[in-house]
């Protein structure tokens, strides 16, 4: 007699992940960043260096104003604005935040802890989205720290001889914004950099070089070296903050220079997002 065999059915087992937050990811990635000791000691030491600059700068025309021309006197504004975040404040600011927000890609992907990242949260772009913000936030904070203390302190020494500059005076709003806008535009860029080249030394050599140095070679004498000066973020933030004395032999206006802007930021987020789902090691 032939015995039928039961099965019982046995309870599959249902495994379920739990989806990273968003929240969770950038409370992850701002530890990291503050973990290192170079982040605290490079926005402290850039910032002291920035405030020397402008301080100087405006120390300086405080000393020297008798020996303006009388036009120069009536309109200072220019002066006191050039003052208020000088070209190499700017350069100071570009090459410190630069070089945190390559860290924040370039430490990972040296380490190969990127590897352990993307297991731990496959949703790659989460990720990156997560580094992303606190860049951003971390840079416009620093940007906001740097160039608002800045105009505060230059134009407090001006305004012993009365011609320091107030906030709502015609121009400065969109003069400062530009300057505070450059610190997280250059840390976007950085990243992006970063995650195309992966190595410390690639990656600042490059941003240096294509970022920063380029943009001062270029001559505004010829047309085609000034229309790609003009395509370079620091040409527009000069351009927007009406820093340049004497004619320009190819004016351009405000309008162009935001959407130098723009388009910088919005291609660096882009690409940092895409390259980062393509490529771990």
């Amino acid at each position: 007699m032939v015995k039928a065999t039961i099965k019982e059915p046995v309870a599959e087992t249902v495994r379920t992940e739990t989806q990273a937050r968003f929240r969770d990811l950038f409370t992850a990635e701002w530890i990291k960043l503050w973990s290192l000791r170079s982040t605290a000691w490079t926005l402290l030491l850039s910032a002291v260096a920035i405030f020397g600059f402008n301080c100087y700068s405006a120390h300086s025309d405080y000393v020297n104003l008798e020996y303006f021309s009388a036009a120069a006197r009536a309109d200072f504004s220019r002066h006191a604005m050039f003052d208020a975040f000088t070209p190499a404040s700017c350069i100071a600011l570009m090459l410190s935040i630069g070089a945190i927000g390559a860290n924040v890609v370039v430490s990972e992907y040296g380490t190969g802890l990127i590897r352990t990242t993307f297991v731990a949260v496959p949703a790659r772009h989460g990720v990156m989205a997560a580094k992303l913000a606190v860049v951003t936030a971390v840079s416009l904070s620093y940007g906001l720290v740097a160039v608002g203390g800045s105009f505060l302190a230059t134009q407090a020494i001006l305004d012993g001889k009365d011609v320091g500059l107030s906030i709502s005076d015609p121009g400065v709003p969109e003069r400062l914004l530009a300057s505070v806008l450059m610190a997280p535009l250059t840390a976007l860029v950085a990243m992006a950099i970063g995650v195309l080249v992966r190595h410390s030394f690639g990656t600042l050599s490059t941003f240096v070089l294509a970022f920063m140095l380029l943009p001062l070679a270029l001559s505004e004498r010829l047309y085609a070296t000034a229309v790609l000066g003009h395509l370079t973020p620091y040409r527009a933030w000069g351009r927007i903050a009406d820093i340049e004395f004497g004619s320009q032999p190819y004016p351009w206006t405000a309008s162009g220079a935001w959407t130098v802007y723009a388009v910088w930021a919005v291609l660096a987020t882009i690409l940092t997002v895409v390259v980062a789902q393509r490529r771990d090691h």
